[in-house]
């Protein structure tokens, strides 16, 4: 492992070293070193707000070309596909060289097993867009399928990690758990943000719109949470698993998330012209139609749990990182780290929507 920053490639992961000024209790925005990574992290969150833009207006660009009957629509989900494709390997990657599976060719072993996982449709309900419309899946796909081929993608990690005795069991039960958490998380972005209804004027199922609330609110409260920690943090949250975190930071960062997310979704179900567009679309009209207080008390719930979900998510990915000693998965963002460093929330929030519309599919 390197120790010297300027040597580090993008793939490297960066050993946890003694921070300097970094005591809780202190406004930390009072010192230099705080100030200069402040700085770095705003200048990278502006340039991945502008990836994340062109990353989710792919969906949108495909449910809006599709209705209005422009030709070649489709290609517009192909390109989101092949962006979250990549984005699968990239993310895969980064937890693989982290917990041991350095190699190039298990690198492109797993990775390319990911993808196909990731790629592989779980129902037909949920896979209504692109070129799954055009390959028949009620003719062969079967719900069978599916825990098959993870249980391969098991035994392929399992087989890498007996063959590789510098590679521990442990490692290896975390990282098959962790990238599946990986894929599914993405395979729902996908889901959420591309199928269609099953109805002839093909509109989007869930909205595009479902990934910008959830997306934004877990920017929020992870900002206001880091700006919220550095001026007022004095009691440590998780100081095991993550150092800087305090309860003082958090509180701030999902009560300013679960607001916003809250205001969001109500203008969107209480405003006509907006309604096309308000956040898991389908699920709250059909909840509407049973009770329109529920559906209301069901997004307030969301709104709610997104956050803390997202925060269990970054400590979840923190640990993984502690484990091994590590301080981020790459340094591959200046002032966040790797991927996964920058979306380990949000992955996790990816994660459990996919649980929720796979859930409701069968309802």
């Amino acid at each position: 492992m390197k120790t010297n920053d300027k040597d580090f490639e993008i793939t490297d992961t960066v050993e946890v070293a003694p921070e300097i000024g970094d005591d809780i209790g202190q406004n930390r925005f009072k010192l230099d070193s705080a100030k200069r990574n402040f700085r770095t992290r705003v200048f990278s969150t502006l340039v991945l707000l502008v990836l994340l833009l062109g990353f989710i207006g792919s969906g949108a660009a495909y449910n809006s070309l599709l209705k209005n009957g422009v030709p070649h629509a489709e290609l517009a989900s192909y390109f989101s596909i092949a962006l979250t494709a990549g984005l699968t390997g990239l993310c895969v990657f980064e937890m693989n060289k982290t917990l041991g599976f350095k190699k190039w060719y298990y690198q492109l072993i797993i990775i390319v097993a990911a993808v196909f996982v990731y790629l592989y449709p779980v129902n037909k309900d949920l896979t209504n867009f692109s070129f799954y419309i055009h390959i028949n899946m009620d003719k062969w796909l079967e719900s069978w399928q599916m825990p098959i081929i993870i249980t391969c993608y098991f035994l392929v990690l399992m087989v890498i990690s007996i063959i590789e005795k510098s590679i521990d069991w442990k490692n290896t039960l975390i990282n098959f758990g962790m990238t599946m958490l990986i894929v599914f998380a993405l395979k729902g972005f996908s889901i959420v943000s591309l199928t269609l209804t099953s109805s002839s004027d093909q509109t989007a199922r869930f909205s595009f719109n479902t990934i910008l609330w959830i997306w934004v609110m877990i920017i929020l409260s992870d900002s206001f949470q880091y700006i919220g920690g550095m001026r007022f943090g004095k009691t440590k949250l998780c100081p095991n698993i993550s150092p800087k975190k305090t309860w003082e930071g958090a509180l701030i960062g999902l009560s300013i998330a679960a607001i916003f997310g809250i205001v969001y979704v109500m203008i969107f179900r209480s405003v006509g012209i907006l309604e096309n567009f308000m956040p898991l679309k389908e699920v709250m009209i059909a909840l509407r139609g049973k009770s329109v207080a529920l559906e209301v008390i069901i997004y307030i719930l969301l709104a709610l749990i997104f956050p803390i979900i997202g925060l269990f998510g970054d400590l979840l990915f923190s640990w993984v990182k502690r484990r091994v000693n590590v301080k981020d998965y790459s340094n591959l963002i200046p002032g966040h780290g790797g991927a996964l460093d920058r979306m380990d929330s949000i992955l996790f929030s990816l994660f459990i929507l996919f649980i929720f519309v796979w859930v409701t599919s069968f309802i």
